[in-house]
């Protein structure tokens, strides 16, 4: 947790009669006082409230809010002589447990007859202005810096910005953490009331009243958002369920149609399906039969050709016979007879044709007087259908202003009967239709703009919505981020001033540390800001790390001197017998002489001084024998010369050989032989060599002498006479090795202790190491600030991208208008010419009319023509009638001449059969007539067979012909007829009606199923056909769709390429489909309306269910909490106030309390506050089912008022604005100020009580809520936020001891405040400290002088010099 902000100081550079100027707060408390004119008010008024939010509107600079005076006017005055003027505002705050600093400030130059230009500035990184920044630059004069200079100046450790509500909410960001910016607008509107500096008409108790109302903490939108989303969501649903519904309604309406028109065309594809069928039928039995005829008559021709072949051969045999009797007389008049005969019968034959042909003519006269008489009844049936069209047209046009059928009927009139062309007018018709249409268009496409219109700004709204909840997140966000940088920071300056190893005092490091935490984002390097650091960290690990080397290398170094020590030691031990030391050829060299065998003595070994010799001499004659080389001399035979001699490379040795020369005063006298090993050999061995040295002042090449001096060969010399006898004698050798035991002993002890005080020395520096690297791994982490970082870079994407949202749909609802205002125009325009009010309904219904009167049209022109045309049919019959009575009289005329001729042959024939009774011709007739009847007859026989046989051929070659064409005919049958059933099995496969054929017969063929569909649908559809549903289905398309436009209803036409894939052109095979798109999936019509039915049904439930969630979950659950830690939280805060209050004691006994009183409901369904409230503290585990449902009714009836209010027109607010006000638990209470003085009872202070009060009383009264107010506009702020406020004349009018007590109540109320009085010190005990500025301007000069005090809770002194007072 961040510790407090506290107002540090408030300065002025180059501000009205300031030059420069700081004033210091104690403890977040100052006082300034002077003389009317002195400029207190001023001052103060340059800081509190503007360098809060950096508004300048001078009724918010002035304490009395008057508009007189300008913030410019400050800079210059009238009649300066300057042309222009940079100052600058500024206000430096302090955490209160950490040297973190916080400077905010506001730049302003003033030019003459110029507005003025205003930037404001921050700075983050803890630099302080006037210590390690200035504004300004020192050159011959002060020269203060200009916005470009300051935001160079300021850098990455702080902004600089123009903008007047960026600075509110950076301010805002930095100290307070308001959630929105209407918050923390009411904490300045406030602040600027409470500094008003007298008693105002304006403040009474119903003024404080709602004042207090007003502080208190209202639903945030976070509270407010469960219930906000809930109502949006509601409104969506129940906006998407209306739509749905009404889409259903017109989708229902066309789909009456669309399945008559379904009904219709599968009723026709099934029955000229089935006509196919039946054809095919036909003419499959027509070729069987004309196959069969074929065979038939092919029988029949060879049968007539053998016959006709017969007769031809009987003809020549008979013609024979003949001829030779035919020239007999007899037989001429045979054949007269038979002419005769034969013309006898050709004349009947004529009679009873002619006879034939006058009754046919009779029958077909009588048939043309029949249908003349039918034809002139169906001629006035057609003209009273004519008339009775006329007569519906002109109804149907009688309101509208379509005036055609006037003209029609009078040219119709006038030429009855005749053909007529009515084309002008189905053209007017339709051209009045197309402007009508057009005109439905553009009414429906306004209409649509209009929709899209209103739901482009819905979306905009809902969208601006979002954008303003984005921003309030943002902010919180921020606030958030804001809030975990000044802890991080904080943590870094305590994790600094805790820190024993890495300790930084340069500010300079604290400051970037500042900046960088300040500018942190996601992307920032995190490790940069504790790299800070890492110089001294290095360094100091350096450091350490090099003494630790150094002391593990002296600790090495003690450590190997004490093990080569404590090793010396225990070989001294161990060595029973000291021996000099040699190196290693030497030590090889007598290694080598053991390997061969070859004996040797060391020389000291075997000799010992001689008893009368001082220890003195002893020591220099040892150090002699040393030096020379003797001392450790091998004693070798003289016979193992050679051998030693010739030693292998790296041997060597000093050797004494047993042949040297004796010299008469010699070391015998100094040195005896050790008598130990008993050899007399080895004495004499040992003699000769004593006998060779001599021994003081021998003339021997070899000598020696008491003191020490020695000769060897050509080599003198002498000895240190320090030494003391170590290895010459068993005594001094034990001696020796006892001494150098004890020597090492000592040694080792040492060295035991200076290892041991290296090792602890060492442990320390490596506790400071690990002290150090604690210290740099516990530098404070970046989790909290990254995630803050991160969510709200998140958050600010997020706007962006809603942002952006809003720009485009701001845009798309922009280009809507210019659309809709283009449309409206188009409109006037085509209802101009209408002369139609411009209404979609208005045109819809003049369009229906004139469909209807258009189809009267249609059938007028059927009418009349079937009527020309019955007239045309009736000339031509009576014409008919004429020429068939013309055609009876002809026919009579012949008939008369043909029985003339008749009786004529009659006669001529009774005359031969008289003659030949007179002649022998009964002696031939036999043979004759024989031969006379078969010529006569085989000609007629010939001639028959051949006309058979040619007739049969005939009919053969048309039997073939009509089987060939009747086989193609067929095979044409045939295609169309499987063309046919793929229509009508396409049409049946969509399944678009339901023809209620169970599935197990649908494995059917398709024939039979068509005979059923024809059988189900037959009769159906009355007169209607299939182009007749087809308008209607088109008419109430276009009525509808536009109800329907979101689904992207569309007419497409079905097997248009089946028309173009054949010739039959009897029927057109293609139909209109509807199609959709549903979710961007496009769907069948059927499918559509069952998807938009399913919908609905969802959007019910879900609908019911957010209503249930609204009322059960949000507002008796999740935002009722809310509301009743609110009134909890007011309620404590009045118990509190009432506490503070009591706890005053005023000079008139004066003690105010406060009420917060319940309302009564206002409708019946609705609650009092009391019980709704007593109801709140419930939670919902625990409420009764009918608690929970009077809450339910109260909130139900509360939402339904609001509703209402939304839907009045003269309401502005949003549904939700009415919503957060029916929340507004402030508006369930009211505040009742009440007063007691002693002896008197308590009473409610009203406006009457009020104005009764002294000055001193009304001040009491007016500040002790108003503090409270502040106090609880606070609370909506960050923990760490500053309790910032300003009185101007503060307390005037108020005595002594109230004084005292207001600001005992201000120091409790924690808060930091800047007052100005003419009179008062605040030196009182309730006090703990405050910095006074006397400000002194005699006679209204030109400047202020400014003398410090301050106040320690026990004395007031005056500050001098560079005193501060801050402490």
């Amino acid at each position: 947790m961040n510790s407090k902000w506290q107002l540090s100081g408030v300065g002025l550079v180059d501000f009205w009669y300031y030059d420069e100027e700081e004033f210091s707060f104690r403890d977040g408390r100052m006082l300034l006082r002077g003389a009317n004119g002195s400029g207190k008010s001023v001052t103060m008024q340059s800081f509190i409230p503007l360098l809060l939010d950096g508004n300048m509107r001078p009724e918010r600079l002035d304490p009395f809010g008057s508009n007189a005076r300008k913030m410019e006017n400050y800079l210059l005055e009238e009649g300066d002589e300057r042309e222009e003027r940079t100052g600058y505002l500024y206000m430096e705050l302090k955490r209160q447990e950490s040297d973190e600093y916080l400077t905010l400030g506001i730049g302003l130059r003033a030019r003459k007859n110029k507005k003025m230009d205003s930037w404001y500035f921050s700075i983050t990184d803890g630099r302080r202005i006037g210590i390690d920044f200035y504004l300004y630059k020192e050159q011959q004069e002060k020269i203060v810096y200009t916005k470009r200079e300051l935001a160079n100046r300021i850098g990455d450790g702080g902004c600089v910005i123009e903008s007047q509500r960026e600075y509110a909410d950076m301010v805002n960001r930095l100290l307070f953490g308001f959630e929105t910016r209407e918050e923390y607008k009411e904490l300045l509107d406030l602040l600027i009331q409470l500094r008003t500096p007298k008693l105002s008409k304006d403040f009474k108790p119903t003024v404080i009243n709602e004042i207090l109302s007003g502080s208190l903490q209202t639903l945030s939108e976070d509270d407010l958002r469960p219930m906000s989303e809930a109502i949006e969501n509601m409104d969506s649903i129940k906006t998407n369920l209306d739509v749905l519904q009404e889409g259903v309604s017109a989708a229902e309406q066309i789909k009456k149609v669309y399945d008559q028109y379904n009904e219709i065309v599968l009723c026709d594809k099934a029955l000229i399906y089935q006509n196919a069928c039946g054809e095919f039928r036909d003419l499959q039995k027509k070729t069987n039969d004309l196959q069969q005829d074929i065979e038939r008559h092919k029988e029949e021709e060879t049968q007539e050709s053998e016959h006709l072949e017969t007769l031809q051969r009987e003809e020549e045999v008979l013609q024979e016979e003949w001829n030779s009797l035919a020239d007999s007389d007899a037989a001429k008049l045979k054949d007269t007879e038979e002419k005769l005969r034969m013309q006898q019968k050709t004349a009947d034959e004529n009679s009873r044709q002619k006879k034939q042909q006058e009754e046919e003519k009779n029958q077909k006269l009588r048939e043309t007087e029949l249908m003349i008489r039918e034809s002139e009844e169906r001629s006035d049936g057609y003209w009273r259908q004519v008339e009775k069209a006329l007569l519906e047209m002109e109804e149907e046009t009688q309101e509208i202003p379509y005036d055609d059928i006037g003209f029609l009927k009078k040219e119709l009139m006038a030429s009855k009967g005749e053909s007529y062309q009515f084309l002008t007018h189905v053209q007017t018709w339709k051209d009045y239709c197309n402007i009508l249409e057009q005109g439905k268009e553009k009414l429906q496409e306004e209409y649509n703009c209009r929709e899209r219109y209103s739901k482009a700004m819905e979306d905009l709204d809902r969208s601006r919505r979002d954008v303003d909840q984005a921003e309030r997140i943002l902010r919180q966000h921020e606030n958030q981020l804001h809030e975990t940088k000044q802890e991080l920071i904080e943590k870094i300056y305590s994790w600094n001033k805790d820190n024993q190893e890495i300790r930084l005092e340069d500010d300079g490091v604290l400051r970037d540390m500042n900046r960088n935490i300040d500018g942190y984002q996601t992307s920032s390097d995190y490790w940069a800001i504790r790299n800070l650091w890492k110089p001294a960290y290095e360094m100091r690990e350096r450091q350490l790390s090099r003494m630790t080397a150094d002391q593990e290398w002296k600790i090495k170094a003690a450590s190997e001197e004490l093990q080569s020590t404590e090793k010396e030691l225990q070989n001294w031990i161990d060595r029973l017998d000291p021996e000099p030391e040699c190196d290693e050829a030497t030590t090889a060299s007598r290694k080598a002489l053991d390997e061969k065998n070859i004996p040797y003595l060391p020389f000291y070994k075997i000799v010992d001084f001689d008893t009368s010799l001082s220890e003195e001499v002893k020591g220099m004659l040892e150090e002699a024998l040393l030096r020379m080389g003797v001392l450790d001399a091998l004693i070798i035979s003289s016979q193992y010369r050679e051998q030693v001699m010739q030693m292998d490379p790296g041997l060597c040795d000093k050797y004494l050989f047993t042949d040297a020369a004796e010299v008469q005063t010699n070391l015998m006298t100094a040195l005896h032989i050790d008598e130990e090993k008993n050899s007399i050999l080895l004495y004499q061995t040992v003699s000769s060599i004593l006998s060779s040295i001599g021994w003081n002042g021998s003339d021997a090449e070899t000598w020696i002498d008491a003191q020490g001096n020695y000769k060897l060969g050509i080599l003198e010399g002498t000895v240190t006479k320090q030494r003391k006898p170590k290895f010459i004698g068993t005594l001094a050798r034990l001696r020796y090795r006892e001494a150098k035991i004890r020597e090492l002993q000592e040694k080792c002890a040492v060295q035991k202790d200076v290892l041991g005080s290296l090792q602890h020395e060492l442990e320390q520096l490596q506790e400071c190491s690990r002290t150090l690297n604690e210290e740099w791994m516990g530098f404070p982490k970046e989790g909290d600030l990254k995630l803050a970082a991160r969510e709200y870079e998140r958050q600010e994407e997020k706007l962006d991208h809603l942002q952006d949202i809003v720009q485009m749909k701001r845009e798309s609802a922009e280009e809507e208008r210019k659309q809709l205002d283009t449309v409206s125009m188009k409109v006037q325009e085509v209802c101009t010419k209408c002369n139609l009010k411009a209404s979609l309904e208005v045109f819809r219904d003049v369009l229906d009319k004139l469909q209807h009167y258009g189809d009267l049209l249609r059938d007028l022109q059927i009418y009349y023509a079937n009527y020309v045309k019955e007239m045309e049919q009736l000339t031509l019959q009576k014409n008919w009638q004429e020429e068939l009575e013309q055609d009876l009289d002809e026919i009579r005329y012949e008939s008369g001449k043909i029985e003339k001729e008749r009786r004529r042959i009659t006669e001529s024939l009774d005359s031969v059969l008289e003659q030949l009774k007179l002649t022998d011709y009964e002696a031939v007739k036999e043979r004759l007539d024989h031969c006379v009847m078969r010529l006569q007859q085989i000609p007629k026989e010939r001639e028959s067979s051949a006309a058979a046989r040619s007739r049969l051929q005939t009919e053969l070659k048309q039997l073939s012909e009509m089987l060939e064409q009747t086989e193609k005919e067929k095979n044409d049958i045939l295609i169309r007829r499987d063309w046919l059933k793929q229509t009508f099995e396409e049409e049946y496969r969509l399944g678009y009606v339901d023809c209620d054929i169970p599935e197990d017969e649908e494995e059917e063929n398709l024939e039979n199923i068509s005979k059923k569909i024809c059988e189900l649908l037959a009769g159906k559809f009355g007169n209607q056909k299939q182009s007749d549903l087809l308008g209607r289905l088109q008419e109430v398309y276009h009525r509808y769709r536009g109800a329907l436009l979101e689904y992207q209803i569309t007419l497409k036409t079905l097997f248009a390429s089946r028309d173009e894939e054949t010739g039959f052109q009897d029927m057109s095979m293609k139909r209109i489909d509807i199609a959709g798109k549903y979710r961007g999936t496009a769907v069948t019509f059927t499918q559509m309306i069952q998807q938009m039915k399913d919908d609905a049904e969802i959007q019910k439930k879900l609908l019911s269910e957010k209503d249930r969630e609204l009322f059960e979950d949000i507002l008796s659950n999740t935002i009722s909490k809310k509301i009743r830690a609110k009134i909890l939280d007011s309620k404590r805060w009045v118990e509190k106030m009432n506490d503070l209050m009591e706890s005053m004691q005023t000079s008139s006994g004066l003690t105010l309390s406060l009420r917060w009183k319940n309302k009564r409901a206002e409708k019946e369904d609705q609650l009092d506050t009391k019980a709704l409230v007593d109801l709140l503290q419930k939670d919902a585990d625990i409420m009764r089912a009918e608690e929970a449902a009077q809450l339910s009714r109260h909130f139900r009836s509360k939402i339904e008022e609001a509703r209402r209010l939304t839907d009045d027109s003269s309401n502005l607010q949003s549904f939700h604005a009415i919503m957060r006000e029916i929340l507004d638990y402030r508006q369930w209470f009211e505040f009742q100020l009440e007063c007691q003085k002693t002896g008197e009872k308590k009473k409610e202070l009203t406006n009457r009580v009020f104005f009764t009060f002294s000055g001193g009383e009304k001040a009491m009264a007016m500040y002790v809520p108003l503090f409270s107010a502040v106090v609880a506009k606070y609370a909506g702020a960050r923990p760490d936020a500053p309790r910032l406020i300003s009185l101007d004349e503060a307390f005037a009018g108020v005595d002594e001891t109230n004084i005292r007590d207001m600001f005992r109540l201000m120091v409790e109320f924690g808060f930091n405040f800047m007052i100005n009085s003419q009179i008062l010190w605040g030196d009182y005990d309730t006090v703990p400290g405050v910095a006074i500025y006397q400000l002194i301007r005699p006679e209204n000069v030109k400047y202020v002088t400014v003398i410090r005090y301050i106040w320690n809770g026990e004395v007031k002194r005056m500050i001098t010099g560079t005193e501060g007072v801050s402490s």
